[in-house]
């Protein structure tokens, strides 16, 4: 696993966790720390969240489509990025994820974002 080129902050796995609970409880979330995390583990879960965009209601967390379409230059700083501006309202208990976009998008990502932890 590769370790990750930008320092992750406290907060950043504060966001990481909070989203990572909202798709699959806390007993998951827990496993995500600032030793674990790889540039793998952000990529897989700023996947998650492009994929969720379409079936959750909290569109607005997400950056605009020309961010989706168009990542800087390292796809591990675009999806960093994108997950400490979506992990704000996870972290605040302030987004409920639909029922069947979690099923779908946690059964679809859970074992390839497990399987990028150290």
């Amino acid at each position: 696993m590769k370790k990750m080129d930008s320092q992750l902050s406290a907060e950043d796995i504060d966001k990481i966790r909070a989203i990572m609970k909202a798709f699959y409880g806390h007993s998951v979330a827990s496993g995500f720390t600032e030793s674990s995390v790889t540039e793998e583990t952000v990529r897989a879960i700023a996947h998650m969240l492009v994929e969720t965009v379409d079936c959750s209601r909290w569109v607005d967390a997400v950056p605009s489509p020309q961010d989706l379409l168009r990542p800087t230059r390292r796809i591990t700083k675009w999806a960093l990025r994108l997950i400490r501006e979506a992990g704000k309202p996870f972290l605040q208990n302030e987004v409920k994820v639909s029922w069947i976009c979690r099923t779908v998008r946690s059964g679809q990502f859970r074992s390839s974002i497990e399987t990028t932890l150290r």
